[in-house]
């Protein structure tokens, strides 16, 4: 059975929210460790560096939020790189809280590039469980800045639906590559 097509049938309500997502979790980490040992990460990597740096919102950004890639996402790191003259702020992932320093240096972005486990049509985000990036956006990143965010996502993890808590943030767009 392909890996999409089992990482969808979890995503029948047939248990309490807190255990599909244990499950969905565990399936979008299965799939992300297959695509890392094929290669294909590193394929897709040069595929959303070349449609991010060709997209108006990132042409237009001269604050940017984004991530330092885990080994089963899409690293986006050489983009620091590429564009010296854009002020990238990239946090670091100790513990399940952001450090309120580097909150407060998120004022005025333009553009929030988030990693996920998975994401769906509506902008909803499955993350790996602390809740970090839901919390870095809620402290009032989102409100003291126009920034469009941006999910980023294999296209296997980009579903129709997931489940979702009134604490989630949405993200704006996803690119699924």
């Amino acid at each position: 059975m392909p890996l999409t097509k089992s990482f969808k049938t979890l995503m029948l309500p047939k248990k309490p929210l807190h255990k599909d997502k244990i499950s969905l979790r565990l399936a979008a980490k299965a799939i992300l460790e297959s695509l890392f040992k094929s290669g294909e990460l590193e394929k897709r990597k040069e595929i959303a560096i070349h449609k991010i740096i060709n997209a108006d919102f990132f042409k237009a950004a001269k604050k940017i939020l984004t991530y330092k890639a885990l080994k089963d996402e899409i690293n986006l790191n050489a983009l620091t790189k590429l564009f010296p003259d854009k002020d990238f702020l990239i946090p670091e992932l100790t513990g399940n809280h952001p450090p309120e320093d580097f909150i407060k240096q998120c004022e005025n972005l333009d553009l929030i590039m988030i990693p996920g486990l998975s994401f769906d049509k509506r902008g909803y985000r499955l993350g790996r469980g602390g809740g970090y990036y839901d919390k870095l956006l809620s402290n009032g990143i989102t409100q003291r800045s126009q920034a469009l965010i941006l999910g980023i996502i294999p296209k296997e993890l980009y579903l129709e639906t997931l489940p979702n808590e009134p604490h989630d943030i949405k993200v704006d767009l996803v690119l699924a590559i």
